[in-house]
């Protein structure tokens, strides 16, 4: 009788541990004290915050995948398209041509996505990226820049697609 009543309430503990997210860290854009947007990031990922150039970023256990956020006035599609362009070309030696777009509605904002792959200019590896860019309150615009090792652990697409979905804008 016993043994059962154990074994019923391992049960109901592994379900529990399971049913629960794993602890995360959120991390706030342009700081915590001043944040326009906030997304979570997992506890052990590497978290930073400059507030020299107001942006925070994060990268997996073994620098399988980087993540970086920050903000910029938004003035129109062709200068966030400048902002996209330069983005890119900051962190990649080149892009491959097969950059898609699309759009969701998530936490009330509007996203614009773009996804591709290339060769990362640091480290000159194949790697696959996202971009998103959406409102942020104001005249700014939030943009995460996010890459990953075309051989990084199965799950890390995962993960970093579950990040971007906590992204939530600061209501004003």
């Amino acid at each position: 009788m016993k043994t059962k009543k154990i074994t019923q309430f391992m049960l109901v503990a592994a379900a529990l541990a399971l049913a629960l997210p794993a602890r995360a860290d959120t991390m706030s854009v342009p700081s915590k004290e001043k944040a326009a947007f906030t997304f979570d990031v997992p506890s052990d990922w590497k978290p930073t915050g400059s507030t020299e150039d107001e942006s925070v970023e994060a990268t997996a256990p073994g620098n399988h995948a980087y993540l970086i956020a920050w903000m910029v006035t938004a003035a129109d599609e062709k200068s966030l398209g400048k902002d996209l362009e330069a983005t890119l070309k900051d962190a990649m030696k080149s892009v491959d041509a097969d950059v898609k777009q699309h759009e969701l509605d998530q936490n009330g904002s509007h996203f614009y996505v773009f996804s591709g792959s290339g060769v990362d200019k640091r480290a000159g590896n194949k790697v696959k990226f996202l971009v998103g860019i959406f409102d942020a309150g104001g005249d700014k615009a939030g943009i995460v820049y996010a890459d990953y090792d075309a051989d990084a652990p199965a799950g890390t697409m995962d993960v970093l697609e579950g990040i971007l979905k906590t992204i939530k804008v600061a209501k004003k």
